[in-house]
Order: C-alpha cells, then structure tokens, then sequence
C-alpha cells in the first residue's frame, strides 16, 4: 500500500512524500527506512531506483519513506534550481538537507509505530541520512552508497572528460550510445583516414564493446543448465570476468589519491567527523561503492576513518562492498542486483 503524505520540517515548511506500507498491516516490523534522494533528484530517484526499493522493502513488511528535500519537487522551500550545481552539492556535503531528513524520521516513527530506523541514500542522500542520525535516537544503521567524500568532483569530471575509455568504465551504462557512434563512422571518410594512418584511438570503442558483451552474457546465463553455466563462465573467465561483489576491496594507491588532491579536489573533513559520531552512537553502517567511485572514496575517506583493517571495521559494526564494473547511479542490473541485497541485509538485521 502507498499513501502520499506530508509533514513539516524545523523551517515551516511542509514537505511531500510517499509512505510505502505492506499490504497486510499484521506483517509490519518494527523497523522502519527512511530512503533519502540523491541531493537535487525527486522522490523517485535515478532509474526509479528509490520507487523499487521502498516497494521491496514494503513487502517484506517494512514501512518505507521516501520524501522531496524543501526547494524541491512538490516540497515548499526556496527552489535551489537556479544555483550552480557544484555550489548546490557543497550545500548538501555539509549537511544542508539534514534538517529535513530528521522531520522525516521522525515522522515515519509517529506515523508507523516502528522502533527502530535504518537510514539509507545514493551520494547526497547517503551524507544526509549520516548528518540526519546524530539528531535521531532511534537509528539502527545506514546504507551508505557512493558517499561523497570531497567537496566539489569538478576536477575529477574534467579528467575524465579528458580520458574517453576512464570515463566509459564509470558510466558502463553509456555503453550503447559509444557503440552506435561508432557505427555511424563506418561511412565517415574521415574516420577511416584517422584509422589508416593509426591516428584513432579505439580503446573506448574495445570498452563498450567489452560491457556490453558481458551484459549479454549476464542475460543469458540463469537460463542454461548448472553444468553448462559452470563451464561457459570458466571459458570466459579471463577476457569477460563475472561481475561479483568485491570484498574485502583494495586500498587505492596513495600515489592516485596526491594526484586527485594537486588536482583540486577537496576532503571533506565533516564527512569523518559525522562517521565517528555515528559509529560513537553504536549505528551500524554498511558502505556500497561503485567501482568507479572507489578510489576516490578510499584516497579521501577510506584509508584514513577505516585504517584498512577490514576486522577492526566489523568489530564496530562496519561493512564495505565494492560492485564492480557499475556507474555512480547503479543503473545496470548486478549492479542493481547488489545494492538490493545490501538493502535487505541491513533491515533484516535491524528487524
């Protein structure tokens, strides 16, 4: 069952949201989530992806809320659309929204009855529900996907704008619009004259044409018997690796994240500071990076707050996966796949 709701924030204002409930009210647990937009996005998030999980979550009696920060979509609130989005992002890297996520938490818990929350976002709405939790006291645990551990990503964007085939392993869901680029050179008498004369690069058109391979492969597989399934993954095992979770994931080099930082990008010290706060509050957090965003997530935050110890992290209740081969919003099917389970576990766990 869903309902639409409203409620209002320390501001005033009223924001809208939607409350995902199970259908049978006798199923509901105790636990509730709180799934919080990526900064600017609605309600509905990247690919619908905030819709689906709160329905999932729904069914397995979980009440769910997801909500429109104020400024955006149907909330009241200064619209923030005519700033710079880099300056918009610095806004909520520092806890902007956070306010906003409490109202919500608390809402959800006067609303449904539960007794415990579990917080949950993609980029800005992983930082806010971290901001959000040192002001509620009843939350359990996090999933925190892709957080952002810098202020501003413009440097990174302008390197890789710069490097085609770095910019296709972050975004893999791309990989079609390369492809029919491609295509549509075969009638371009210029670009044969660069293949001829060994001026084209064509890494980024191997890239695709790799991802794509193995989208296909990943369509095909649960179809064919164990046996055959088995043995078509170990001949392909070395040119189209499977796309598994990565844990524990490998530090990225220290060399890597000096560069990132004489190129401009900027740590976030807060985002340490909150993490402590939530660890001291005994939360339980579960990290999901996309392997695109991994390194610089290690480079700023990881090798510093984590220490590297993956037992050290457990013990204080602290998990890391990394999704390979994914971009920043998820949008591929393992991908996908991955940040359900991720999901669930927390609830159940909480539950």
């Amino acid at each position: 069952m869903e309902k639409a709701v409203r409620f209002t924030n320390e501001k005033g204002h009223t924001l809208h949201g939607i409350l995902h409930l199970p259908d049978d009210p006798a199923t509901m647990r105790s636990v509730g989530m709180l799934w919080l937009s990526a900064g600017q996005k609605v309600r509905q998030g990247a690919w619908r992806m905030n819709v689906t999980i709160a329905r999932r979550l729904a069914a397995m009696g979980i009440p769910t809320l997801r909500f429109d920060y104020r400024g955006i979509g149907d909330s009241e609130g200064e619209a923030h659309h005519g700033e710079m989005v880099m300056d918009l992002y610095g806004f909520i890297q520092s806890g902007g929204f956070s306010g906003d996520a409490v109202a919500a938490g608390q809402f959800l818990t006067a609303e449904t009855g539960v007794k415990s929350l579990v917080l949950g976002g993609l980029c800005g709405g992983a930082i806010t529900g971290l901001f959000a939790a040192t002001a509620l006291p009843n939350v359990f645990g996090h999933v925190v996907v892709d957080l952002p551990v810098t202020i501003s990503s413009s440097a990174r964007q302008r390197y890789l704008e710069n490097n085609a085939a770095e910019l296709l392993r972050s975004r893999p869901g791309e990989t079609d619009t390369v492809i029919a680029l491609y295509l549509k050179k075969l009638t371009d008498a210029e670009a044969w004259r660069r293949l001829l004369s060994g001026k084209s690069d064509y890494s980024l058109l191997m890239e695709a044409a790799r991802i794509k391979s193995r989208a296909q492969v990943d369509r095909v597989l649960p179809k064919l018997p164990a046996q055959a399934r088995a043995a078509v993954e170990r001949l392909l095992r070395g040119v189209l690796p499977p796309v598994e979770p990565e844990s524990p994931p490998t530090p990225v080099d220290p060399a890597l994240a000096a560069q990132m930082q004489v190129a401009g990008e900027v740590k976030n010290d807060l985002v340490e500071e909150v993490f402590q706060q939530v660890l001291s509050r005994g939360q339980r957090v579960r990290f999901v990076n996309s392997s695109s965003y991994h390194p610089t997530f290690m480079g700023y935050f990881g090798n510093t707050a984590l220490h590297g110890n993956e037992a050290r992290w457990r013990s204080r209740g602290v998990e890391l996966s990394v999704v390979p081969e994914t971009n920043h919003i998820f949008s591929l099917e393992h991908s996908q796949r991955a940040l359900f389970e991720a999901v669930e576990s927390m609830v159940k766990q909480a539950a």
